[in-house]
């Protein structure tokens, strides 16, 4: 996977819901800085993982077109409250580290695949956060707006459908 990150231009990727095929790595912020520790390496088309030194990151973010998720570190703005309506392409990333497949229950479409959805409908006052924001693919994101559909928060943050009789 690392020479295929130092070998392909990112500016030649292809598209994947108006984002291009984007390789994200997590690690914490005391990890990149001391050189110690690990990082996650995820694809966000299909949700493969890997892990790689603290050292590899860095010089992979050098070199190839990555995003680097350092936690605990300042990023870009994920929280756009009652400003914009529809989740920036940086907010579907946010959201697909914490949710990488469709929060469905028993649904594996991963994030990439899924569109983000208002946990509070914005035409009552929900806000493009990411606290306000999940992941659903399009079927699901489909029944959640569809009155013959039951909705269930399950607590590990899951969604439950069922078909109403």
């Amino acid at each position: 996977m690392n020479t295929l990150l130092e070998t392909l231009d990112p500016k030649r990727l292809p598209l994947h819901g108006g984002d291009a095929t984007t390789v994200v790595v997590t690690i914490s912020l005391d990890a990149l800085r001391n050189e110690i520790g690990t990082a996650t390496l995820t694809t966000q088309r299909d949700g493969w993982h890997d892990r790689i030194s603290a050292g590899e990151a860095r010089r992979l973010a050098c070199n190839a077109g990555i995003i680097p998720a350092v936690l605990g570190g300042q990023s870009q703005p994920l929280d756009l409250g009652r400003t914009k309506r529809f989740y920036s392409a940086p907010q579907h990333r946010a959201l697909a580290l914490i949710h990488p497949y469709c929060l469905a229950e028993n649904c594996r479409i991963p994030a990439t695949w899924c569109e983000a959805h208002h946990n509070n409908p914005w035409h009552l006052g929900g806000r493009t956060d990411l606290a306000d924001g999940s992941l659903l693919c399009s079927k699901h994101h489909h029944y959640i707006h569809d009155p013959t559909y039951t909705v269930e928060y399950l607590p590990h943050g899951g969604i439950r459908f069922t078909r109403r009789r």
